[in-house]
């Protein structure tokens, strides 16, 4: 790219699309990604970002081809291990799910992620552990869909099933901790979601979440 403001605009390329992928806006986030990509196909990271809009889409074949692809490329770490399990989990595949956590595990530091990884990894050891696996997936997404029209009695009731169903269902756990501080009113039912959540989870939304209920729970506390 000859354009003497390409640097420029390669930077500002790169906060739009990761901006957009943190809105889970994730058509634009891969509408900036694209641009990127045709200019600087080879730039680090990129199959990454890719693969993480092309998941969060649907489009697994997509996905897998950018994952491996940086996983090739650039060599063995936790997250690309691990990134490969979860595209798998959620493309309900359990043996090379189980295969690609087996290998994230010993190279995992975090250790809400290690107990995330050591259940899945569980879940993974039959059929019948992995298709309720599956059913929790399922009913997180319709219980998303519902958050999403606003219908949140529902959603309250998906998600709840989900999160019973399968217990590291960080997810779940926190869109029910979001539903009880921001529309029961409810903060102590808050915190003890985002608690299980942050439990099988290092993600630093998640956590956010846990320490905000915990000082509205102080403040509430001390009236």
């Amino acid at each position: 790219m000859k354009n003497p403001f390409s640097p420029f605009l390669l930077r500002w390329w790169q906060r739009a699309a990761l901006n957009n992928l943190v809105l889970q806006k994730y058509l634009k986030a891969e509408e900036y990604f694209r641009k990127i990509e045709a200019v600087q196909p080879n730039r680090f990271g990129l199959g990454h970002s890719l693969a993480l809009v092309c998941l969060a889409q649907e489009r697994f074949e997509e996905a897998e081809k950018y994952f491996l692809n940086e996983l090739e490329r650039y060599g063995e770490t936790f997250m690309r291990f691990k990134s490969l399990g979860d595209l798998y989990y959620i493309w309900n595949r359990r043996e090379p799910c189980r295969e690609y956590y087996e290998k994230a595990l010993p190279l995992c530091e975090q250790e809400a992620d290690r107990r995330q990884l050591a259940h899945r990894i569980a879940l993974c050891g039959s059929g019948e552990s992995f298709a309720r696996a599956m059913k929790s997936l399922r009913l997180l997404k319709d219980g998303n869909r519902k958050m999403q029209e606003k219908d949140f009695e529902s959603a309250y009731t998906l998600l709840k099933e989900s999160a019973e169903t399968d217990v590291c269902n960080f997810q779940a756990l926190n869109n029910l901790g979001a539903l009880e501080m921001n529309v029961k009113k409810n903060i102590a039912g808050a915190v003890k979601y985002f608690e299980k959540a942050a439990y099988y989870t290092s993600l630093v939304g998640i956590h956010g979440n846990l320490k905000k209920a915990r000082e509205l729970l102080a403040k509430e506390s001390g009236k």
